[in-house]
C-alpha cells in the first residue's frame, strides 16, 4: 500500500505521533509500517487513533503514524487512494463517498471497506452561558465554530442549522481547540463539534467557565433524519457534564468506523480484528467511547465489509448481511 509521501504536501494533514519498534510482526504482504488517519487535534478522533496506534504497536509490533487531517471526508478519499492503511470515518462521509452522493458529488470512492465499528458520535455545541445562549434556535446571527472544512460537523451542522431555519451570522473552520479559543475570548458565540462522549473540550472549558451545552431538538432532528436516514436521534445522558447535571440533552448520533483500503490483505485485517478485540481495553483506556466497540456493532455499517472482517464476524456468530458482503 501506498504510503503518505503525498499527504505531507496536502494542508491541514501533519504527522502527530509515531508508535515504533525495531521488529514489526509481520508476514508475507502485510504492511511494515501503518498510517492511521485521525482528525484535527482537540477531538475524539486525535485520541481514539493514538490509542489503536498504540494497541498496534503493543500487540502486533507494528511501527505506526497518526496523521492529522482533515476529518471523515478527507480520510475517505486517502484511503480510497490507498494513501492510508487506516482512515476513521462516520456512516455519513463514507456512505455517501462510496455511492458518490453528497460530497461526493458523483465521484464513487468504492474501494473503501468497513473492519471495525468504533463508537456513537453525538452531535454537540455549547456556548458561554454569559452570551445567554441556550440553544440552537438562539443562534439567528451569531457567529458559529463547526470544526474543520470537510468533518462531519462541518458537513452536517449547517444543514441542521437550515432545517431549523437558524441563519448564523458566520460559520468559522477550523479544530475543536481553535474554536474553544475563540469562543472563551468572545470571538466566537458558539463551538459545534460530533464526537464522542465525553467532549474533552467541553470538560476543559467547564473548569474555568459557566457554558450552556445543547444539541438537536426532537422536531429539527425528524426532519434531518428524514433525508439523512444514517443518521438516528440520541440523548446526552444527564451527568456526562456538569452542566448537564441534572437534564438529559436530546441530539442525533451517527456511528465511526475504521476502514481500510479493498486490497489491503485478508489476514491482515482478521489479524487486526482478533487483537483489537482482545485488548479492547486498551482502546477504553485512551477514550471511554471504545466501550461501544463490540462485534455485533458492524451491522450498523453504512457500506460493505472487507473480507478479512466479515470471515472475523462470521466466527463470532454474526449474520452479516447480502448489503455488506464485498463484491
Amino acid at each position: 500500500m501506498k504510503k503518505l509521501a503525498l499527504l505531507s504536501a496536502l494542508a491541514c494533514v501533519g504527522v502527530m505521533a509515531t508508535f515504533s519498534l525495531s521488529s514489526a510482526q509481520t508476514k508475507p504482504g502485510w504492511p511494515k509500517s501503518v498510517v492511521i488517519g485521525a482528525a484535527p487535534q482537540g477531538g475524539t478522533y486525535y485520541i481514539w487513533a493514538g490509542g489503536f496506534a498504540a494497541l498496534l504497536h503493543d500487540k502486533m509490533g507494528l511501527q505506526g503514524e497518526v496523521l492529522v487531517t482533515g476529518g471523515p471526508i478527507h480520510n475517505v478519499k486517502f484511503v480510497h487512494e490507498g494513501k492510508l492503511d487506516f482512515g476513521l470515518m462516520t456512516a455519513g462521509p463514507a456512505w455517501e463517498g462510496f455511492y458518490g452522493q453528497g460530497w461526493a458529488k458523483g465521484k464513487k470512492h468504492q474501494n473503501i471497506r468497513v473492519i471495525l465499528p468504533m463508537y456513537r458520535t453525538y452531535f454537540q455545541m455549547y456556548s458561554l452561558a454569559e452570551t445567554g445562549i441556550k440553544g440552537i434556535h438562539d443562534l439567528n446571527g451569531k457567529c458559529v465554530g463547526v470544526g474543520p472544512s470537510g468533518g462531519t460537523p462541518a458537513t452536517y451542522w449547517p444543514i441542521i442549522l437550515n432545517i431549523a431555519g437558524i441563519k448564523v451570522g458566520r460559520i468559522f473552520n477550523a479544530s475543536s481547540a481553535a474554536i474553544k479559543a475563540q469562543v472563551t475570548q468572545g470571538k466566537l458565540d458558539a463551538n459545534g463539534q460530533a464526537l464522542g462522549l465525553p467532549w474533552v473540550t467541553v470538560t476543559e472549558t467547564e473548569t474555568a467557565h459557566n457554558i450552556n451545552l445543547y444539541g438537536v431538538p426532537p422536531k429539527y432532528a425528524d426532519e434531518f433524519i428524514e433525508k439523512y436516514p444514517y443518521f438516528a436521534k440520541g440523548i446526552i445522558p444527564k451527568g456526562t457534564y456538569k452542566c448537564n447535571k441534572d437534564d438529559n440533552i436530546d441530539t442525533v448520533t451517527i456511528w465511526n468506523f475504521i476502514a481500510v483500503n479493498k486490497n489491503t490483505p485478508d489476514d491482515f485485517v482478521y489479524e487486526v480484528l482478533k487483537k483489537t478485540y482482545d485488548n479492547r481495553d486498551i482502546l477504553i483506556a485512551a477514550h471511554k467511547s471504545a466501550i461501544e466497540v463490540k462485534p455485533e456493532h458492524i451491522l450498523f455499517s453504512p457500506i460493505p465489509l472487507h473480507p478479512g472482517a466479515v470471515k472475523y464476524y462470521r466466527e463470532k456468530g454474526i449474520k452479516i448481511p447480502e448489503k455488506l458482503i464485498p463484491r
